[in-house]
């Protein structure tokens, strides 16, 4: 055989050695798609909305509708609107506290908004620091923690909202607060006056902070879920388009991925191990949390703006708020991964 022959067999084999081996090869891991379930008209002008709470022993959904100060009320069984709970200047954080039957929405300039989940009326309002954002409830104390963005510090209220206001100083700016309830401590995002972005630990009880969480490649740390297991906290970095998963104990090994631009809500479905992160830009990513870090499986475009998303644990539907919907008008976009036990169930209804 001539050289030329022997260089093209050497090369034949090659090929077939090099595509045995790809066909061999673990296969890339399954892309995760979302499918519209339904679109619910929202009442309101055409602006921004912002945080969501589920309500999930009424089946309820509430919804800030920040730029027009007011917070909607549907049900996430099928989708009617029930309420609409108006003169509440630029709503943002919502947590819901089944066992007081309250449901807490912060406002500009520097309020806490209280409302009964039951009746779905306003009870109060009390002050808080300014530019309130995110908020969440401690049910073993029967603290509320607000996060006092304008001051860059957590306002920790008692009696369940209505009580002693005591607030910590943390840094510049701070985002979005949790409970953790087996710690029994408040976790929250907050932009350092220098050095790296931080989560913070807040001890309820005697108004201190307990542990400092460096985040460095995080910058703009806002939205903040904790992982089911305890273990986690996983972080919207908004200065950077990442989302950060960082280990609460031992030495906070971090995890850094790519989100959409300029990340803002995070949310966990428990059951199916999913986290989503909404970005301002429209573009939602699902990660899977079953496995170490950040490993992304999926992505989806819900609407322009669908920065904030919530989920229901229940049936895995997932609630995209939309300012401006196909028809102009406010509207609630409703999905569900594709495969989700919802559909082996048949629990659909919207």
């Amino acid at each position: 055989m001539g050289s030329r022959l022997k260089w093209q067999a050497f090369l034949a084999l090659l090929v077939s050695t090099f595509c045995r081996g790809a066909e061999s090869s673990p296969a890339s891991p399954p892309v995760q798609r979302l499918e519209l379930v339904a679109d619910v008209p929202l009442p309101g002008r055409p602006a921004r909305f912002d945080y969501q709470a589920i309500d999930a022993t009424n089946r309820r959904l509430f919804i800030a509708h920040m730029n027009d100060a007011s917070v909607v009320v549907v049900s996430t069984v099928d989708g009617k609107l029930l309420k609409v709970i108006g003169n509440v200047p630029t709503p943002r954080g919502v947590a819901v506290a089944p066992s007081v039957k309250r449901v807490f929405v912060t406002s500009s300039p520097g309020t806490l908004v209280i409302i009964d989940s039951e009746s779905l009326t306003e009870v109060g309002r009390v002050a808080t620091g300014r530019g309130p954002d995110g908020v969440a409830w401690d049910s073993l104390h029967g603290v509320v923690g607000v996060s006092d963005q304008g001051d860059g510090a957590i306002s920790l209220i008692a009696a369940s909202g209505t009580g002693i206001r005591r607030q910590v100083a943390l840094g510049r700016e701070t985002g979005n607060v949790v409970f953790d309830p087996e710690r029994a401590l408040f976790w929250i995002t907050v932009v350092a006056e220098s050095g790296p972005d931080l989560l913070i630990a807040v001890d309820p009880a005697a108004a201190q902070i307990i542990g400092k969480i460096p985040l460095p490649g995080c910058a703009g740390a806002h939205g903040l879920v904790i992982h089911p297991d305890g273990k986690s906290a996983l972080v919207a970095c908004e200065g950077n388009s990442k989302v950060a998963r960082v280990g609460l104990a031992g030495s906070h090994a971090l995890s850094l991925a790519a989100s959409g631009a300029n990340p803002d809500v995070v949310a966990i479905d428990a059951e199916l191990g999913f986290l989503y992160v909404a970005a301002e830009s429209g573009d939602v990513r699902i990660y899977d949390l079953t496995k170490p870090g950040l490993v992304s499986i999926g992505r989806a475009q819900p609407g322009n703006g669908s920065h904030s998303v919530a989920v229901d644990p229940a049936t895995h539907r997932l609630f995209f708020p939309l300012a401006v919907g196909p028809h102009g008008a406010p509207m609630l976009r409703v999905m569900r991964p594709v495969g989700s036990s919802e559909f082996k169930r048949g629990r659909s209804s919207i």
